[in-house]
């Protein structure tokens, strides 16, 4: 079985199109008749996203909710998400499908072929990155030199949001994944390296579907002073 997490902290104006997009991806092939769930992580929200998730529940009984009453960061919602999916193989994706779903089959099949992380790239050659701000693009990769550099990880980009799991090779790590919030994705994949998981990467098509809920300055420090906290504790 696959489960399939959006985490969701104020996203009301585009939760319902994507779930729709989801199980549409999920009913066409090769993807046709795979059981799976949609675990719909929903994290302090103000404006309505709760309700509109226990909405679309309701609608479909592959749907479930967990949601908390004050907001706990994204990466703790994601890890009380993994915690608790029913499936063999977890992928999450952001709320807005930056990530093209053509990629979906390929971030299944990655898991199925040995691998216990995998994740798309925006940074990998046959990358295709739509309508990103160059000022981010810069600190993006500037940022994922940096890992490389602290942890001699091979991976080119730790932060897209489109990745998939083997439940039981990931759920170990989880205890030790300090960060709550945006560095959550790179310090997992630290961890997993150094604990010897096999993680792949591959090429995605992307596209900058809204304004980034990253604040640039404020945010790019922040993980980067968690990189280096990281780095001082290993």
């Amino acid at each position: 079985m696959l489960s399939i997490i959006i985490p969701a902290h104020n996203e009301s104006r585009m939760l319902e199109s994507s779930v729709n997009q989801l199980t549409k991806a999920m009913a066409a092939a090769p993807l046709a008749g795979l059981g799976y769930e949609i675990v719909i992580a929903e994290d302090g929200s103000t404006d309505g996203t709760q309700g509109l998730a226990e909405k679309l529940a309701r609608s479909d009984r592959r749907i479930r909710v967990l949601s908390t009453k004050k907001r706990i960061g994204r990466g703790f919602s994601l890890s009380n998400a993994i915690t608790a999916a029913k499936g063999d193989i977890i992928i999450y994706m952001d709320a807005d499908l930056a990530t093209d779903l053509s990629h979906l089959p390929r971030l299944i099949r990655e898991i199925g072929s040995g691998s216990d992380i995998s994740t798309g790239s925006r940074l990998l050659a046959g990358s295709k990155v739509i309508g990103r701000r160059r000022l981010r693009d810069i600190a993006s990769k500037g940022y994922n030199l940096l890992l490389r550099l602290l942890f001699r990880t091979k991976l080119k980009d730790h932060q897209c949001g489109f990745k998939s799991f083997r439940k039981s090779s990931v759920l170990p790590l989880l205890p030790q994944v300090r960060d709550g919030h945006w560095f959550w994705d790179s310090e997992l994949l630290i961890r997993a390296q150094k604990a010897g998981l096999k993680v792949t990467e591959f090429p995605v098509e992307w596209a900058d579907r809204r304004e980034s809920s990253v604040k640039l300055q404020s945010d790019v420090l922040y993980m980067g002073a968690a990189a280096i906290r990281l780095r001082l504790s290993l």
